[in-house]
């Protein structure tokens, strides 16, 4: 009778750490691309983003053109990254004060979904969104 007692004991501390580590996180799970897959010339067509400033708002990226080249730059909103990638995450640095994660989301039909966050140095500052970018 131990026994058993010992053993529904291991099968309920195991099915409690498998509940746990089922629960979901706040991270978004992005797929894989290949660089070929980014590489190119991105409008905005949508996005938000998690602190908005009075006087801003959802949509104000709209237009905006993020050219992602061969050579690993990039360049957006007037300044030049390089950029690294791994899986379904794009790092973009260069920019002394600030450093971007990019999870890709979605990729397809000439479609980028991504989620960022952005890190500013000096201001010990962080932003998060998405953005939906359409090659052209």
């Amino acid at each position: 009778m131990k026994k058993l007692k010992n053993v529904w004991l291991f099968l309920s501390f195991i099915l409690m750490v498998a509940g746990m580590a089922s629960c979901s996180t706040d991270d978004p799970t992005g797929v894989d691309v290949s660089r070929d897959d980014i590489i190119g010339t991105w409008q905005v067509t949508a996005n938000d983003y998690e602190n908005v400033v009075e006087g801003e708002g959802s949509g104000n990226y709209v237009g905006q053109v993020l050219a992602v080249k061969r050579d690993g730059t990039a360049t957006f909103l007037g300044r030049q990254y390089t950029w690294k990638l791994d899986g379904d995450t794009l790092t973009l640095s260069g920019v002394s004060d600030m450093s971007v994660k990019v999870i890709i989301l979605k990729c397809e039909g000439g479609i980028i979904e991504a989620a960022y966050t952005c890190y500013f140095v000096s201001e010990d500052y962080m932003d998060s969104g998405h953005f939906t970018f359409k090659r052209v």
